[in-house]
């Protein structure tokens, strides 16, 4: 069976997140050309779902979704307010999808060379962190 970059990179990540004795938190699983790990993180009593995303290419993507079915009559409101977030953190993207889900993004750079789960996993914690402090509860207003 080949090595592929994917798996390279998901064997450091897992290194990193059993040192950080976090394995309890993740679920890992693999399909098609991407192994994802998965997990959930506290905001305002609610579990979101957060995925790692690793694959062959040079970046690593990180997702969690915050909200789903965004009714039209808050569309608007919405917009404006993922909007202005996305100026405060410019790596981080908010997206209100064509399924009215809204969801973050960020994306790393990172081939097998210069890969560095730390990083990846120190900046997710940070991402989620920054987020439940400064704009759930936003969102959260802006739904009701």
């Amino acid at each position: 069976m080949a090595t592929y970059p994917r798996h390279k990179k998901a064997r450091m990540l897992r290194d990193v997140i059993i040192e950080a004795d976090m394995i309890n938190l993740f679920k890992e699983d693999e399909q098609e050309n991407t192994i994802f790990f998965r997990t959930a993180y506290p905001m305002a009593g609610e579990n979101k779902q957060v995925v790692i995303n690793i694959d062959d290419t040079l970046y690593i993507g990180i997702q969690t979704l915050l909200a789903e079915n965004v009714p039209a009559d808050k569309e608007a409101e919405v917009l404006k307010c993922i909007n202005e977030f996305n100026l405060q953190f410019p790596t981080l993207k908010y997206v209100l999808t064509k399924d009215q889900h809204i969801i973050t993004s960020m994306f790393f750079n990172g081939d097998e060379n210069s890969f560095d789960g730390s990083l990846i996993l120190g900046t997710t914690i940070q991402m989620l962190k920054n987020i439940s402090e400064r704009h759930y509860e936003i969102l959260k207003k802006v739904l009701s």
